[in-house]
């Protein structure tokens, strides 16, 4: 194994790298709605923060309550312009940014997500510093089942050195206002990053004996995640990151998480069923809203223009504003469906029932035997499941999956200009 992760990384960078290669979509129109058979989620980009973190390669700008406002009237009018068109959506995940940074237009778009395009399920995203009751209670009436909290360490000495000691508190701060938040929604989840510089064995089994006293609802743990840009100026700040620990740490998170959680994902962990940060493996296909926002249906991927103010205008002119496009090719539709679906740890055996599963086994057999050779997957009975190993190797294929996103981010925020 020791030879095959190297070389899978290898293959998985260049890989991404190929699939992830978009076009300009200006001028193009949207895919029609999905049936409404079909699961459908509505992902909302809220792209501002209190300061900018040095590791964070999401589409962000720092708060400016003006701008911020601007931009919320501009998102509501692209929602209502994905209702007119038909659609209609199942759950909504919110992200950023920090979602939570200005609460009252954030209230009134939850609002009309419920009362105007049928969503049922609310995920939103959040820092520390704001899991107080002037926000949590809130949220909590508005209909949020899901409150996503990213702590990112327990390690003070980490915090400081990524410049969230001072903005979003102390770790002894964040696990009290944790302890205070807890059974306020159907699902607390709990951000942590694994293999950040700085980061050793010891400080990753505090997290763990902490999360423990937490009895958190679920936690997810992130492998550090780095575009190129952000790689170079995080090397700047704390170092360069050691990968030949990284499945050290991840092996000791799934021996340790197993013991109370049930996976959800190969890198999140829950108590019970519960939506995830994954949305994209729940959902077939999602419909990204706001400046920066991804969606994905048709077998098409759709990036909004990077531009805030050129993102706001598009919508007051009454165009939808969309930048870019990626149309995958049929080979590129099954390896997505691959990475997504056996993300989640599993493929029940009756999914290869269906058209869809008997053309994923029929065309992608090469792939399937490989993973089995090399002992990634093993057939139970009901489901083909992610060993161990077959599980590292997920993570290190979603790790570069989410690289290459940021490294489209990046080009896209060149294109537009944007610096920090």
């Amino acid at each position: 194994m020791y030879i095959i992760e190297p070389i899978a990384n290898r293959i998985l960078r260049r890989s991404m790298r190929s699939v992830l290669r978009f076009k300009d979509a200006a001028g193009q129109n949207v895919p029609k709605a999905p049936s409404e058979k079909e699961r459908c989620l509505l992902y909302v980009h809220i792209p501002f923060c209190e300061s900018l973190c040095p590791y964070c390669s999401f589409h962000r700008f720092v708060f400016d309550e003006q701008l911020a406002r601007d931009y919320y009237r501009a998102l509501m009018r692209e929602i209502r312009m994905y209702r007119d068109l038909g659609y209609r959506f199942t759950g909504m995940y919110v992200g950023g940014g920090t979602p939570t940074i200005l609460l009252e237009p954030l209230l009134e778009l939850i609002h009309v997500a419920r009362e105007e395009l049928g969503v049922q399920e609310i995920s939103i995203e959040t820092n520390p510093n704001h899991v107080c009751p002037s926000h949590l209670e809130p949220l909590r009436k508005a209909g949020v089942n899901r409150l996503s909290v990213g702590v990112q360490s327990f390690d003070d000495t980490i915090l400081k050195a990524i410049g969230r000691y001072e903005k979003y508190g102390s770790a002894q701060e964040s696990f009290e206002r944790l302890q205070q938040a807890a059974g306020m929604f159907d699902t607390l989840n709990i951000d942590l990053i694994f293999n950040m510089p700085l980061q050793n064995e010891k400080s990753l089994r505090h997290d763990l004996e902490l999360i423990d006293c937490l009895s958190a609802d679920q936690v997810t743990f992130y492998p550090l995640m780095t575009a190129p840009s952000v790689a170079a100026r995080l090397a700047e700040t704390l170092g360069p990151i050691d990968y030949k620990q990284e499945k050290r740490m991840y092996m000791l998170i799934l021996k340790h998480m197993r013991q109370t959680y049930q996976s959800s994902t190969a890198w999140c962990f829950s108590r019970k069923a519960a939506m995830i940060d994954e949305y994209i493996i729940e959902y077939d296909s999602y419909v990204g809203v706001g400046s920066g926002a991804f969606g994905y249906f048709n077998d098409c991927i759709y990036i909004n223009t990077f531009n805030l103010n050129e993102y706001i205008e598009l919508i007051h002119s009454g165009r939808l504003p969309t930048g870019l496009v990626k149309q995958f090719t049929r080979r590129e539709t099954l390896h997505y469906m691959l990475l997504m679906k056996l993300f989640s740890t599993e493929l029940p055996k009756t999914f290869f029932e269906t058209d869809q599963g008997r053309r994923f086994k029929r065309e992608l057999w090469p792939e399937l035997t490989l993973l089995r050779l090399i002992g990634a997957v093993r057939e139970e009975p009901d489901r083909l499941v992610l060993t161990d190993q077959g599980r590292y190797l997920w993570v290190m294929a979603m790790r570069e999956f989410f690289i290459g996103v940021d490294t489209m981010r990046d080009v896209c925020r060149k294109q537009a200009g944007i610096t920090e």
